[in-house]
This record gives C-alpha cells, sequence and structure tokens, in this order.
C-alpha cells in the first residue's frame, strides 16, 4: 500500500493527490490517503480513507504512533507528502525514524515555512511548478512532473446567459465576493456572472448572478465566457492555463502557500 499525507481544510489538496495517483498508474484500491480535510466524499470509494481534526495533528506523538501502525497494519512501502515537508504543524520532523520509501510532492511554499520547521530527508522530490526553492529542500532524487494534462473538466449542461463573466473559487466565502467586486469593475455590457464555488452565499442578487456548486471545472464556462476571475492558487491555476488571454488572477495571502510568486514564476 502507499499512504498519503493529504493536510488542508479545501479540495485543492486533494485534487492533486488524485492527479498524481492517475498520472503514475497507481491503483486506487493500493491507496490511502491521511488527512483532515473534509471533502473525502469526492473521492473515489477504492480509495482508502484516514480522517483526523487538527488536533490530531497537533499531538505529534498521537501522530507518529498512528503512523507506525498504520504502516505496519497495512504493508505499506511508500509514504507520499502532499507539500509540507515537514507537516503543517511540523508533525513529520521525526520521518527520517519511518523505513519505508518517502516521496515528497512539491507546490511554492514561502521561505518562511523552512525558517520554522527543518526538512527531512526523501528518496524522491516532485517537482510540480517553477519557483520552488530546492536549496530548503533534502532528497536523493529529483522528478520532473506536470499533472495539468490530467485535470478533469465537468461536461456539466447549463443554459447561459451570455455574455458572461466566470468566477472559480472553492472557498472562504471572503474572498469569492473579493472576486465578485473585481468581475464587477470589469462590467460593460451587462454580464452575467457564474461562480463555481462551494462557498455558501447570499449576498448576490439573483438576476445577475448563478452559483454553481462543482467539484471540477465547468468546460463550457472556461470556454465561452468572456472573461475568468481567480485566485492564484495551484489547481485553479493550472487548471485554467488553457485559458490565460481572458483572466484575471487575485492572489491572496496564505499562512504558507504563496500565490504571489507562483504568478510571478510561472507563465501567465
Amino acid at each position: 500500500m502507499i499512504l498519503f499525507y493529504v493536510y488542508g481544510s479545501g479540495l485543492g489538496h486533494l485534487n492533486r493527490i488524485l492527479s498524481y495517483i492517475k498520472i503514475r498508474k497507481i491503483e486506487l484500491s493500493s491507496c490511502i490517503i491521511l488527512t483532515n480535510s473534509q471533502h473525502k466524499k469526492f473521492l473515489p470509494q477504492e480509495i482508502k480513507m484516514m480522517c483526523y481534526p487538527d488536533s490530531f495533528f497537533k499531538d505529534h506523538e498521537l501522530f507518529f504512533s498512528t503512523l507506525i501502525r498504520c504502516i505496519e497494519k497495512y504493508a505499506v512501502y511508500e509514504f507520499v507528502v502532499d507539500v509540507f515537508p515537514c507537516g503543517f504543524y511540523g508533525e513529520l520532523s521525526i520521518l527520517d525514524r519511518v523505513n519505508v520509501k518517502k516521496t515528497i510532492v512539491t507546490r511554492i511554499l514561502k521561505t518562511s515555512y523552512f525558517d520554522k520547521y527543518s526538512c527531512p530527508h526523501y528518496d524522491d522530490l516532485i517537482l510540480l511548478e517553477k519557483g520552488i526553492e530546492l536549496d530548503y529542500y533534502k532528497y536523493s532524487n529529483l522528478i520532473y512532473l506536470s499533472i495539468q494534462e490530467d485535470f478533469e473538466y465537468s461536461k456539466q449542461k447549463l443554459p447561459l446567459k451570455e455574455p458572461f463573466f466566470f468566477i472559480i473559487h472553492s472557498e472562504p466565502k471572503e474572498e469569492v465576493i473579493q472576486l465578485y467586486k473585481l468581475a464587477q469593475l470589469y462590467q460593460k455590457n451587462n454580464e452575467h456572472i457564474y461562480i463555481q464555488t462551494f462557498s455558501k452565499i447570499t449576498e448576490f442578487d439573483e438576476e445577475d448572478v448563478t452559483l454553481i456548486f462543482s467539484k471540477k471545472p465547468i468546460l463550457s464556462l472556461l470556454e465561452r465566457s468572456a472573461k475568468i476571475f481567480t485566485a492564484c492558487g495551484f489547481n485553479t491555476f493550472f487548471a485554467t492555463q488553457d485559458y490565460r488571454q481572458k483572466q484575471h488572477f487575485l492572489p491572496f495571502k496564505r499562512r504558507f502557500d504563496d500565490q504571489f510568486k507562483r504568478k510571478k514564476y510561472n507563465p501567465l
């Protein structure tokens, strides 16, 4: 079995790992995901899920003992870490004591993360985007991998009101509202606004805005929109790469993820 450490409240972390699993052609039934995400219902049922609250990850002793039991019980031969090389709370600082193959799937992080935590040694480092500072990592093998080609898009049919703008941002609600205000600045032809999100929002005029709840970017909205408004998170950034000419970014501050650096170093 392969055990995946996926820390993050949004759907982006799970989507990235699911794309990684598909690209590496890993059998779903051989995967275990250890996560705090509440979006587990969006993943294939063949994947075994181990969901814990944030308090579990903050308790380093409990986390480590659970990790070791899981490795032994399921005969785990590889431990794959999503993004945070030392864990979100430093809970992976003991990873050098774990005797299985260790892989880190990287994403741009602020240097302040590495001021706080020291990276354990990984056998494989998977490089997914430009702007990652490798000097902060300890690894044996460097592997370049693109997951853009494996993003899945929704073919959902909608009676579209054209012309329209498309906002795609899962959460939080406050950031969705900021993207909406940005879109309003560009309205010249009474464009309708479609918002794909997971946030529960009631502030919008229903005649001007259509809210859509979907886990995958909707292809028809991407293709036929006059403009697209997004943040600069990893998954959305690469899932919308083919539509850069009409896309407007609004990077947001994150504790460790650096959306501003992603926009700077990756092609727009």
